[in-house]
């Protein structure tokens, strides 16, 4: 085992910067049988770093000890024998993992086969770095009507709050869902906004059964309660709907100068602020899309596109595959110009991204796995010969 590795991954994941790959990298390198007090060193060096930031509360301490990570710690079968410090060693061992794993906000679950040995050992989930300071945690946030924001991915699962008489809960799988069951018709709308950070995805239903998958760094915001005539949300960013079929209360989407109007269907919508234009793709059903006086009824395999450059409502057919790709986990890429591809790449891999020298013109494309690390992606657009990349730290180079 290469002990300088695994203090540089140690270090990344306590400063908040490790990435996916690496930390299943760090995953690999846990799950090795040799050198043991190597390991168990590092990780009470990586302890006693938390411990003196942060002091450890009951109820933290309750969670580390009840973690599976803890018990697989100090019950493998591969230890036959246990030293009179060894104890000792595998608490550091195992409450290092899961404190900087519940500090840093990462989901990280280790699954164990028959022998008792990781498999695919670390999993991201929900939670990324914000741009704003190394210490700040960004999470995937619920704004309620008053204004107090709730964090999902520290929610435990069960009832998280009650807003306007609806039972609001997380699912085991990490979902939001909305209880109708004890909701009373006043007439007064309460709106929630929900909000993914960079490199996080959120699932949510709607108060009408109504299915939402949010992208990374996009907001919802919505009525706690559907109450009147319509169903009216707001967008930023992207999200996959599948909405609940009402045809006496039409769902309607506006997102930023266009606007969507559906009974029942299954559709995404993508709007960031930094893109020129947004696109509304249909997959099931009808829907109507709207900007000014223009108005385009879709067919599924159609799009509306709107171009806010030049305010023009055009239709247009699309690759199902592509549009879709972030919810299956992948970045499809054809023929786009490398501002486009480093844009949406950014909001996954939360980089800052400068271009030295005159932008290169080339189209690229290809299919990536997302869960694939950022050295890896750019690694492969370096092949084509026309565009290369200096990596430091959260700062990328696009050069010529």
């Amino acid at each position: 085992m290469k002990n300088n590795r695994l203090q540089f991954l140690l270090k990344l994941l306590v400063d908040h910067e490790i990435n996916e790959q690496e930390l299943e990298e760090l995953a690999s390198l846990l799950s090795q049988p040799d050198n043991e007090e190597a390991i168990d060193a590092q990780f009470k060096n990586t302890w006693d770093n938390v411990g003196a930031q942060e002091e450890l509360s009951e109820s933290l301490y309750s969670k580390i000890t009840d973690h599976p990570r803890f018990s697989v710690a100090l019950h493998q079968e591969k230890v036959p024998k246990i030293k009179p410090n060894r104890i000792l060693n595998l608490w550091y061992y195992a409450a290092a993992t899961v404190l900087v794993c519940c500090s840093v906000g990462l989901g990280i679950y280790f699954y164990q086969s028959g022998g008792g040995h990781p498999q695919k050992a670390i999993r991201m989930q929900h939670a990324q770095l914000s741009g704003k300071s190394k210490k700040e945690k960004a999470y995937v946030t619920l704004t309620l009507s008053s204004g107090k924001e709730l964090a999902l991915d520290e929610a435990a699962v069960g009832k998280i709050v009650t807003e306007d008489h609806v039972v609001i809960t997380k699912s085991k799988d990490g979902q939001l869902v909305y209880d109708l069951s004890k909701t009373v018709d006043d007439g007064n709308l309460a709106y929630n906004t929900i909000t993914t950070p960079v490199g996080s995805n959120y699932q949510v239903v709607l108060s009408d059964g109504t299915k939402v998958w949010l992208n990374a760094k996009s907001s919802l915001k919505f009525p706690v309660v559907f109450k009147g005539a319509e169903r009216r949300v707001e967008l930023s960013g992207e999200a996959y709907f599948e909405v609940a079929h009402n045809k006496k209360q039409p769902f309607l989407l506006t997102a930023k100068e266009m606007n969507v109007q559906v009974l029942g269907t299954h559709f995404n919508v993508s709007a960031y602020d930094d893109d020129q234009t947004v696109k509304a793709s249909l997959l099931e059903g009808t829907i109507k899309a709207n900007y000014n006086n223009a108005s385009l009824l879709l067919k599924p395999g159609q799009q509306a596109l709107l171009k806010n450059e030049v305010g023009s409502l055009t239709q247009h057919s699309f690759d199902a595959d592509e549009v879709m790709d972030w919810r299956n986990g992948y970045f499809i890429f054809r023929n786009e110009p490398i501002n486009e591809i480093m844009k949406k790449i950014s909001r996954w891999y939360h980089i800052e991204v400068n271009y030295q020298g005159q932008l290169s013109k080339e189209a690229f494309g290809g299919k990536y796995l997302k869960s694939n690390s950022l050295t890896e992606l750019l690694s492969s657009l370096e092949l084509t010969g026309t565009v290369k990349f200096r990596i430091e730290g959260r700062r990328v180079t696009v050069m010529q």
